[in-house]
């Protein structure tokens, strides 16, 4: 997976006191970073397996390597077969320094060099992008990542000129998801290098699938408080602004991830890894 020592803690928030170092360790419901790394893995039909094991393999390396860069991995449910890997930062100047740090232990960059030419086997195709989070565009109280066990992953590729549009077709619905008190958490972020521009991709964490279940209720509440009015002009915002719009579903992966301290607080029997067997 990782092409340089990325780092993920997804529920880290940035320029916080007392420290960045600190906040990773802490369990407990906070927001998103201000900076994501998306990494998407195209897996071989026939691969997941062995793609998952080769994962695992690679997070014991970083574990016995004591790397600080963490990340958080999930395969899809739904759509192409997939790995994606999301890694967090505080700023760019944190991404900066934590690819700067890999270069300063080669005995573990040499393990993750070797596990990365075995990963390959396994992958048709790989792309990374790099998002800021919007703020102004998201919605719902900071979560707590380590206990939740799915995400859908929605991706809307937007027509030149018309982000401006799009967004105030976001605040609408913005607006009316507070009313209804829509029960759901989403990070916004807009794509700023590794992919068609502009896009905007929107992560939903969930605890259960069963979250799905009272959507239809929700959704009705949504719209209700909308209006006639608000759905029209929202549908025209969209109809107006959007190329398309990819929905996908991903479950958290143990074996695909190297969860921080505090991930793995939250559920440690979820999160917790068991080493390969000695070999004799």
């Amino acid at each position: 997976m990782k092409r340089s020592f990325l780092s993920l803690v997804l529920a880290v928030p940035a320029l916080l006191a007392p420290s960045f170092a600190t906040l990773r360790a802490q369990s407990g419901p906070q927001p998103p970073p201000p900076l994501m790394m998306f990494y998407r893995e195209a897996v071989k039909p026939g691969h997941g397996a062995a793609h998952a094991a080769t994962e695992a393999s690679w997070g014991h390396i970083l574990t016995k390597g004591k790397s600080t860069d963490h990340y958080l991995g999930m395969s899809s449910l739904t759509g192409p077969s997939e790995a994606w890997f999301i890694m967090g930062y505080g700023s760019y100047a944190d991404w900066e320094a934590k690819q700067d740090e890999a270069d300063k232990n080669p005995a573990l960059k040499k393990e993750v060099d070797a596990i990365a030419q075995k990963d390959g086997e396994h992958l048709s195709e790989t792309r990374s992008f790099l998002g800021t989070l919007r703020k102004d565009l998201s919605f719902g109280p900071p979560v707590e990542i380590g206990k939740m066990r799915y995400m859908r992953v929605r991706t809307f590729r937007i027509k030149q000129g018309m982000g401006k549009v799009f967004e105030d077709g976001v605040k609408t619905a913005l607006a009316a998801y507070e009313k209804s008190h829509f029960p759901a958490s989403f990070a916004f972020y807009e794509v700023e290098a590794g992919t068609w521009s502009p896009t905007y991709v929107v992560l939903r964490p969930m605890k259960s699938l069963a979250d799905m279940d009272v959507m239809d209720a929700a959704n009705k509440a949504f719209m209700d408080a909308l209006g006639d009015e608000g759905q029209k002009a929202m549908q025209k915002a969209f109809v107006d602004t959007v190329n398309g719009v990819e929905n996908q579903l991903f479950a958290f992966s143990p074996k695909l991830s190297y969860p921080g301290p505090g991930v793995i607080a939250s559920d440690p029997a979820f999160w917790t890894v068991k080493p390969p067997a000695a070999t004799k």
